[in-house]
């Protein structure tokens, strides 16, 4: 049976055996909302490491120790089932990194993170500033940076990971109720919706400093950025820590024809000449022989005029939110505007809810699909 301790307002199970994952799969086929929460680490690896998943259920919270019981495959399908609501705040690194550790999807997840956004709460608004908001209950905060690869896990560290699903239930609770008198209800279930699609920057855009590129030394530098992705990924590592941005920034400038060139490249360490000499020379190589794809918020810098533009959309962005009630950025980003006045293509803005809404705010292209000058 899973070790039960008292470590939250009410028992917590322990689940760091097989035989008490089965065991706690009775409480979790309850019919009913999961609470949901991970601990993971990301201080040297590319992806996440699941070290704990905390699930409240049934009015029991189950802290599942991935590292002891690393298949959790009989949860597959509870996760997955999308009318079995999953409640989590800032949902989106929790899902990757129950993603990465046996491609475990979520469906149905109702993110409190969105839901504050949308009910004009402080942009960003942390899990435990929504307790005392709602609740009055001041949460411990003394774990935030802790190790949770580490084990065994102390007292303290089971208290406050419990603490993470132990108040969601209620918070949704009040949240919808604001959000269903608010008409926003369809709002929140389009926004996590959006959760599990892929709509971050390509490669390059990650990279600190390549506005100082253009033209060929752009196309080398896209490339490099695309190359050390690949790597990042394939090595599980960081993405500096197989090429520096500054270094990949100045490559690109260079763009080194031989060996002895790229070893002129006075920030690239030894190491990493030895290591991936002969291939960053190659991706230099290649890259020269093909076009430079642009993407101009980021990779060229905006005229007098256009960020005059894009300064008077956000004041008007800003305004229409304030009278919705919504927070600014849910509505549109500045990165979001900047696509818009240099006419490229804005997907979140072109359907759902955001059409309505921003109709007579901004220019049409943005919810037809044109471009604007």
């Amino acid at each position: 049976m899973p070790d039960s301790r008292s470590t939250a307002d009410r028992p917590t199970l322990i689940v760091d055996t097989p035989a008490a994952l089965d065991a706690a799969l009775a409480t979790l086929s309850v019919p009913g909302p999961w609470a949901l929460d991970t601990e993971f680490m990301r201080v040297d690896t590319y992806y996440p490491r699941l070290c704990l998943l905390q699930i409240a259920a049934a009015g029991q919270v189950i802290c599942i120790d991935p590292l002891s019981v690393p298949d959790l495959s009989p949860l597959a399908a509870g996760l997955a089932d999308p009318a079995r609501p999953k409640l989590m705040h800032a949902a989106r690194q929790d899902l990757e990194a129950l993603m990465v550790h046996g491609g475990l999807q979520v469906a149905g997840v109702v993110d409190t993170q969105i839901a504050a956004g949308l009910l004009g709460l402080p942009e960003q608004v942390g899990y435990a500033w929504l307790v005392e908001h709602y609740e009055g209950v001041v949460l411990d905060k003394s774990q935030t940076r802790t190790d949770w690869a580490q084990r065994p896990l102390s007292e303290a560290q089971w208290h406050y990971a419990a603490q993470d699903v132990l108040h969601l239930l209620p918070l949704w609770t009040q949240m919808t109720a604001a959000l269903e008198a608010a008409g926003k209800s369809g709002w929140l279930t389009e926004e996590c919706a959006r959760l599990t699609v892929d709509d971050g920057p390509p490669p390059a855009q990650r990279v600190k400093g390549l506005n100082q590129c253009d033209g060929p030394a752009l196309a080398v530098a896209q490339a490099l950025a695309e190359w050390r992705e690949q790597q990042a990924q394939t090595q599980n590592r960081p993405r500096n820590w197989i090429l520096r941005d500054e270094v990949l920034v100045e490559i690109a400038r260079r763009r080194p024809r031989t060996l002895v060139d790229l070893a002129t490249v006075n920030a690239l360490p030894p190491a990493t000449l030895r290591r991936h000499g002969e291939a960053l020379l190659a991706v230099c190589l290649e890259a020269a022989r093909r076009p430079v794809v642009q993407e101009k918020p980021v990779m060229t810098r905006l005229t007098p005029e256009q960020t005059a533009t894009v300064q008077a959309l956000q004041e008007r962005v800003k305004t229409c939110a304030e009278a919705r009630a919504v927070v600014p950025t849910l509505l549109a980003t500045r990165r979001d505007i900047e696509r818009l006045v240099l006419g490229l293509p804005v997907p979140r803005l072109r359907s759902g809810w955001r059409v309505e809404v921003l109709a007579g705010v901004l220019p049409p292209a943005a919810v037809d699909g044109g471009t604007t000058s």
